[in-house]
């Protein structure tokens, strides 16, 4: 019926002007609950405004990305067609990111991108021919890795890309559900129960069902159910718990019987949290054989072998350059180890973690309070951490700028360096070792220096966060059975906050009790008021929308209500439970991987670099003495400087040998960028996508790993390095 109808029946019916405006206030209110598409634009309280921004909010968010482009524009030039293999393979993925590309434009862009990548290394490798073999040709065999990665890469673009989707989503999956169970325990709307999770939510799966219900709104399906039916084939093969149980959600809902639909809601809910117990506990089991893998890859076997490398260089001549250790440990290898991080963490199960209302509610990482006086300033930490680098890196930098050569260096004039490097009328390697090691340690604690004080007070308010979310469940249910026996819920919410005086959670209760005795507030402003409700002391994402499910079930009566509030205190419960159990399932794998970066790969590490100068150390003295002893021979003059040369001919050639101080440089920063992949590593499958705990970690680590990795560097080459002293002199 349309408006200028109504309201014309109405003044048929002699209704006056406030009668009217109340009775069309009702079915507005009634229309917002049950409301089908197509929607009814005119109600106040409706959702057009929100979806109009929703879409436009899409437009900007769907400008296409550099790789789109890329696939568009390559498939116009080549126009490869995708064959089965490769079509059965990209299109779950390219589906499930909503991409406006096609397989066969995925393959195109693969193709071109390694011709193109190719072409310029063959450029490249013209040039270097041209200049006289500038860099080795071993190095630019290494180099011809890059085209191929390059288009394997862009063809396995929408695979990972898929995947890092499905891990960020992890958290959400879940609460999606219970949200939407919630939701429908009170008020048995599927399409409302959707509409609740999707604006309650902020990421991937929020933005996907806003998604759903634009879809209905503007008519590209009828009903809720096919646009529900059309997103869950998205995320088959990714996370199959999720499509049951939303599945489950939509059987609940066709179910005429009350029983059988609370069964169906609860076994939605239990679907997801058993599924991913079950997911976690396979998933540690398969953790053992990678860790492993990543644990010789990446520390052990690369670092011992780097303890022959100056050896091997020292026989092998120009064979194996500065510019090969570079090449090979600080790019190739870090993204190897990268790239079989992210495999890895691509199957990872879904977990719950704390997030709050916004980002403006917590506080800003990058950033640190220091206290002056009485006066407090917050401040960025990135010029702290310049600060230590060049406190820690001024002796290096000094030690380069008055003796610029890497030792061993023959023939240098000990008058010309600074006496802290020297030992007598020689050169001391252990000073000049020093200098490059104060380098990457200064350069090793200062990013860890700033990531601990850019995080350490968020991860702080996260802390808190935490607590107060564990003990909700509890302050709740306390409330529901309050309710359950007939008490109004603002008299309640004073019994539950005395009932759960000894939890931080009752002044939750506490102040919204407080806002109704003293300001006259209703419920919901006491609870939800901008500027005094309770929840601004508590800016819980999870506890907001829980407290905005038992405001939607308190309006159908108390009975509604309590019922809400047990179930979603024994659900809170559940996942709580659910994650410490998966916590237990990765505590061996964890373990492993602390052990790895906090002391296995920094000692290693520094065992290599100081076996490495205890060794090249050794064969220059040795060469010295070699050339000594030559002189020595009898002979004439000629022939016993001849004879000479080839007996100390025998230790290689020492100028192309690997100087300890370059190897030490490679060491370090390669050990800072795997410290960074094993506290990425480790945080991602403890706490998923949190920023916060990946930086605290990843700076912890960084500090204690460097700090060994020094000590460890210097007790070998002291204790050592003396011994190969003390034999030379005799």
């Amino acid at each position: 019926m349309s408006e200028d109808n109504r309201i014309g029946d109405d003044e048929r019916d002699g209704l006056d002007d406030e009668e009217k405006d109340r009775i069309r206030e009702i079915v507005d209110n009634l229309e917002r609950d049950v409301e089908q598409p197509p929607y009814n634009t005119s109600s106040r309280q409706g959702y057009s405004k929100e979806y109009q921004e929703y879409r436009e909010e899409e437009v900007r968010e769907r400008e296409k990305t550099f790789y789109e482009k890329l696939c568009i524009k390559s498939g116009s030039i080549l126009s490869i067609s995708a064959g089965e293999t490769t079509r059965d393979k990209l299109t779950p993925s390219l589906r499930l990111l909503d991409w406006d590309v096609t397989p066969g434009m995925v393959l195109s862009a693969a193709v071109f991108t390694g011709f193109v990548s190719f072409t310029l290394w063959f450029l490249l490798f013209g040039l270097n021919v041209l200049l006289g073999y500038l860099l080795p040709n071993s190095l630019m065999l290494l180099l011809l890795s890059i085209p191929l990665t390059a288009g394997v890469y862009t063809y396995y673009k929408p695979i990972y890309a898929a995947k890092n989707k499905v891990i960020r989503s992890s958290g959400e999956m879940i609460l999606a559900i219970l949200y939407m169970v919630v939701y429908m325990r009170s008020s048995p709307n599927l399409e409302g129960a959707v509409r609740f999770a999707a604006l309650n939510l902020e990421g991937p799966i929020s933005k996907d069902l806003k998604g759903v219900l634009w879809k209905v709104e503007i008519g590209n399906f009828n009903r809720i159910e096919d646009a529900l039916n059309d997103y869950t084939r998205n995320w088959k093969g990714f996370n199959d718990d999720f499509l049951e149980s939303l599945q489950l959600l939509q059987a609940a809902m066709n179910d005429p019987d009350s029983d059988r639909r609370e069964q169906l809601l609860q076994d939605a809910i239990d679907r997801i949290l058993d599924g991913t117990q079950e997911k976690m506990k396979h998933y540690a089991q398969s953790l053992k054989t990678p860790v492993m893998i990543l644990n010789a890859m990446g520390a052990m076997l690369p670092v011992l072998g780097m303890i022959m490398l100056p050896l091997i260089s020292v026989f092998m001549g120009d064979v194996i350059r500065p510019l090969h250790l570079i090449v090979l440990f600080n790019f190739l290898l870090p993204g190897f180890l990268y790239w079989f991080m992210q495999r890895i963490l691509s199957s990872r199960p879904p977990t719950v973690s704390s997030q709050a209302v916004s980002t403006d509610s917590l506080p800003e990482r990058g950033k640190y309070t220091f206290t002056v006086g009485e006066s407090e300033f917050r401040v960025p930490v990135w010029p702290v951490g310049v600060a230590v680098f060049f406190i820690i890196a001024l002796y290096g930098m000094v030690g380069y700028l008055t003796a610029p050569f890497f030792y061993p260096v023959p023939n240098v004039d000990p008058g010309m360096v600074p006496t802290m490097f020297l030992s007598g009328d020689s050169l001391n390697p252990i000073p000049l070792l020093l200098r490059s090691v104060s380098i990457t340690l200064g350069i090793g604690w200062g990013i860890g220096l700033v990531l601990i004080l850019g995080s350490i007070e968020r991860r702080n308010a996260e802390n808190h966060l935490r607590e107060i979310e564990s003990q909700f469940p509890t302050a709740l249910f306390q409330l529901g059975n309050k309710i359950s026996g007939g008490t109004p819920i603002e008299v309640a919410l004073k019994q539950a906050s005395e009932a759960t005086s000894d939890l931080e959670i009752s002044d939750l209760f506490g102040k919204a009790s407080r806002n109704v005795e003293e300001m006259g507030m209703t419920f919901e402003d006491a609870v939800f008021n901008e500027k005094y409700g309770a929840l601004q002391e508590f800016p819980s994402q999870m506890i907001q929308t829980v407290m905005k499910a038992i405001l939607e079930s308190s309006e159908k009566g108390t009975h509604v209500a309590a019922m809400a509030m047990t179930t979603i205190s024994r659900y809170l419960d559940n996942i709580h439970r659910t994650q410490e159990q998966l916590n237990d399932l990765m505590e061996e794998t964890m373990t492993t991987i602390q052990m790895l970066a906090y002391l296995l790969a920094p000692i290693v590490s520094g065992v290599a670099v100081g076996m490495s100068q205890t060794i090249i150390t050794a064969m220059f003295g040795l060469s010295q003495q070699f050339q000594g002893a030559s002189q020595e021979l009898p002979g004439d003059g000629a022939g016993g400087g001849a004879e000479g040369a080839e007996f100390s001919g025998i230790l290689g050639n020492l100028d192309a040998a690997i100087q300890p101080e370059l190897l030490q440089f490679v060491v370090g920063i390669y050990l800072i960028q795997l410290l960074y992949i094993l506290g990425t590593f480790y945080m991602k499958i403890a706490e998923g996508e949190n920023v916060t705990y990946r930086n605290m970690f990843i700076g912890k680590i960084l500090i204690s790993g460097m700090f060994f990795y020094t000590i460890t560097l210097l007790i070998v080459a002291l204790l050592f390095g003396g011994m190969i002293g003390g034999i030379a002199d005799a």
